[in-house]
């Protein structure tokens, strides 16, 4: 990634690389900002072979860290500094990185009794160290050797079967091959405004950085975390931005008319309904992406997508080898649906610290000769006559939400960790209204009746904002198959609470989002004691609520939503400007 970027920097270093809030950095001062940062890392304990982990918000900090780590050498380890403090701290106990780097405004949100080197970025002690180090680009002795592409370069969470995130640890092998797919599909030129959406704990903001970098274009990275309806329309209209990749459920809270700029949509991360195609591939590029994030990000990519196609998942990136196989391994004849199993260059090492895994997920090729392996993405597909490939689901409880992996297994793990719940199943569940949700069900233990709002206070510590569940449904018994295995088919459709007429507004702040609540929800009767959650809310609707507050005075956070989801305590502690 270090070579790829230092090319560009060589032939464009006064073009513009990164603008976020009113600032242009050139691809010059980023490179020299990266230079002495790199060095400082160095200093502080990293190189080859050695996590850094980034615990930073949407910023050019995060940017110029990721390039930092990869000129020494290091391998970056991205924490989302929104996710619970325990999911970080079994991700930082798990990867033992050698150092971390932050800044003030997210080192408060990190966990207690971390014990390892701190970099605190916007200090002025640190910043007084790096602005008298060499900004030019560092040695090969520097580094202590020379950088190679099967060098370990990154390490990505993704949610885990057994309830623990998994550490997938990947090299740089495949990203040249990524860049140079990316920037041709998409057409990014020099010219091209590339949008930074991705949270830092998702392999696609590498995409985002690939595709602007490599072709000299400019990456707009926005200064919001919240990134869905009006806030990422007004990222993409004020930045000018030419050039996307998206998740379909954030671009489905968007009307294209309201960003002309746009140009080039790349949707990915979730399946695309055909529905958004019709609205969206008039009047602009628009591709289907997918990939796992054990592939390097990006194993297929669609042609120009036209209104009236079949959705596909497209054909493989060059470098990428795709197989769809049967149960005995064998190919599937056109048509015919089998496990799609991925090949190349780009292929993680494995997962971290968990050989048996990796050896479960990592199986050998039988089609290839040179002992190379194949993954089992657990994801069905077909190939058509054309070959272009279709995508049927899961064969496993995994699940794509909104741009993100989630193990169902996870989630089920962490709620049947209370204490009055025997069983928890979890599903996606289509709500003809407002699209896939993640829902669960509980069967409760003897004696109790667990609430919604207490179980989801407890998913709340331990799981990210998308994975905890819009509703919470009692049920008495899992209902099982023939074969004795959870009939998911067979559960019933979720319950969402109903809110009778009860305690109404008693200050301006309850008031203002009594009305905000009655218009999310075509509700009339609204009471301060009513849950956004158990109302049908979920995270794409509570940028929507955020947003509305905001226009109202009210000022709200992300995660303050999950943990105090009523108007009666929104209300309290939510700033109201007179």
């Amino acid at each position: 990634m270090a070579e790829l970027w230092e090319r560009t920097v060589r032939s464009r270093p006064s073009s513009p690389a990164i603008v976020t809030n009113g600032e242009t950095l050139s691809y010059d001062e980023v490179n020299a900002r990266a230079n002495r940062l790199a060095r400082l890392l160095l200093d502080e304990g990293a190189g080859p072979g050695r996590l850094v982990a980034l615990a930073l918000p949407r910023s050019s900090h995060l940017v110029i860290s990721v390039l930092a780590v990869a000129k020494a050498g290091a391998v970056f380890l991205p924490l989302d500094v929104n996710h619970p403090q325990e999911r970080l701290s079994y991700q930082l106990a798990d990867a033992r990185p050698a150092l971390l780097c932050t800044v003030r405004s997210a080192a408060a949100r990190l966990p207690d009794g971390i014990e390892m080197p701190r970099v605190l970025l916007d200090s002025p002690e640190r910043t007084a160290v790096l602005d008298a180090l060499p900004d030019t680009d560092l040695t090969d002795d520097e580094r202590g050797g020379p950088l190679a592409a099967t060098d370990l370069a990154y390490v990505i969470y993704t949610s885990g079967s057994t309830g623990r995130p998994k550490g997938v640890a990947l090299t740089g092998a495949g990203l040249p091959a990524l860049a140079a797919a990316k920037v041709a599909a998409m057409r990014v030129t020099g010219d091209s405004r590339v949008l930074q959406f991705a949270s830092p704990g998702f392999d696609a903001y590498l995409t985002e950085l690939l595709a602007a970098f490599t072709a000299g274009a400019t990456l707009v990275v926005p200064g919001t975390d919240t990134l869905a309806g009006d806030p990422l329309r007004r990222a993409l209209r004020d930045g000018r931005v030419s050039h996307a990749v998206l998740p379909p459920a954030a671009v489905a809270t968007m009307s294209p008319d309201a960003v002309p700029d746009l140009r080039v949509l790349v949707v990915a991360g979730e399946a695309c309904p055909a529905g958004l195609v019709e609205r969206w591939a008039p009047g602009r590029l628009l591709i289907n992406a997918y990939g796992p994030t054990e592939c390097t990000v990006c194993a297929t990519m669609t042609g120009p997508l036209t209104p009236t196609d079949e959705v596909t998942i497209g054909r493989p990136i060059p470098g990428v080898s795709v197989y769809i196989l049967d149960a005995e391994r064998r190919p599937a004849a056109p048509g015919e649906i089998g496990e799609l199993y991925l090949s190349g260059a780009g292929l993680a090492q494995g997962y971290l610290n968990s050989p048996d895994l990796t050896a479960q997920m990592f199986v050998p090729n039988p089609f290839a000769a040179d002992g190379e392996r194949m993954y089992r993405t657990g994801d069905l597909a077909s190939r058509r006559a054309d070959g272009d490939i279709l995508f049927h689901g899961r064969i496993d409880d995994q699940v794509e939400l909104r741009g993100f992996r989630v193990e169902l297994g996870e989630v089920e793990s962490v709620l049947s960790q209370h204490p009055d719940v025997a069983q928890a199943v979890a599903a996606l569940w289509t709500d003809p209204a407002e699209g896939p949700q993640l829902v669960t069900y509980v069967v409760p233990a003897p004696g109790t009746t667990p609430s919604a709002g207490e179980l989801r206070e407890h998913a709340g510590r331990f799981l990210p904002d998308f994975m905890v569940p819009s509703a919470f449904t009692t049920i008495d018994a899992v209902p099982l198959t023939p074969g004795g295995k959870t009939d998911r088919a067979g559960l019933p459709d979720p319950v969402k609470a109903t809110q009778p007429a009860g305690l109404g507004p008693r200050t301006p702040a309850e008031k203002v989002l009594c009305d905000i609540f009655r218009d999310l929800f075509d509700l009339v009767e609204i009471d301060v004691r009513s849950n956004f959650f158990e109302m049908g809310g979920n995270s794409i609707l509570a940028v929507d609520l955020i947003q509305r507050a905001q226009e109202a005075g009210l000022t709200l956070m992300p995660r303050t939503v999950i943990d105090h989801p009523t108007i009666e305590q929104l209300a309290a502690i939510a700033t109201l400007e007179e």
